[in-house]
């Protein structure tokens, strides 16, 4: 069965953003991938965005703290944009769908994995979005997902990524989420 995993940090997105040609050599160790070197010293392959942002939640764990973590069932997950759109949750949508583009700022490809940032000054306004998202209002019309799905929709909306948002604002950091597995 595929299967898609989360992982939130709260993270300083400027640094993550310096790590390109930092020469940081104290991070070479962070990410099991040959070209965290490269990475480090600002030589980034034209085609290689997915293996740098497969490097992007070790590099987090370790700047970073871990605010959560959750793997689900099923494909889609990427689909809860229109959800969020459909109910009138733009930071959601936001937060959801827009690819947070690392390690360069104008990313050449999609890739996969998708990480996505939600900036301090934007914790608040999630937390009252996801403070309002009735559990009801999450149903099949929106998102192509099966019932057990959304019941796993649910819980990740109501009770894990409010748990995640609580926790970056309370590091008065950034929120980074990076999204594996199938799509």
């Amino acid at each position: 069965m595929a299967e898609q995993s989360f992982s939130a940090f709260a993270v300083d997105a400027a640094e993550l953003l310096r790590l390109p040609g930092s020469g940081r050599t104290d991070l070479l160790d962070a990410a099991r991938s040959p070209l965290i070197g490269d990475l480090l010293a600002g030589r980034l392959a034209d085609d290689a965005d997915s293996l740098y942002t497969a490097m992007l939640p070790a590099l987090a764990a370790r700047l970073g703290t871990p605010v959560g973590a959750a793997t689900l069932p099923g494909r889609h997950w990427d689909d809860l944009t229109g959800l969020f759109e459909a109910l009138g949750r733009p930071a959601l949508a936001a937060l959801w769908g827009d690819r947070w583009p690392w390690p360069r700022r104008t990313p050449d490809d999609q890739p996969w994995p998708f990480p996505t940032l939600a900036p301090n000054a934007t914790l608040a306004t999630l937390q009252r979005e996801l403070a309002t998202l009735a559990p009801e209002s999450l149903d099949g019309q929106h998102i192509p997902l099966d019932e057990d799905d959304l019941e796993e929709a649910v819980w990740l909306l109501t009770e894990q990524l409010p748990t995640w948002v609580d926790g970056a604002r309370t590091l008065g950091r950034d929120l980074l989420i990076v999204r594996d597995g199938a799509r």
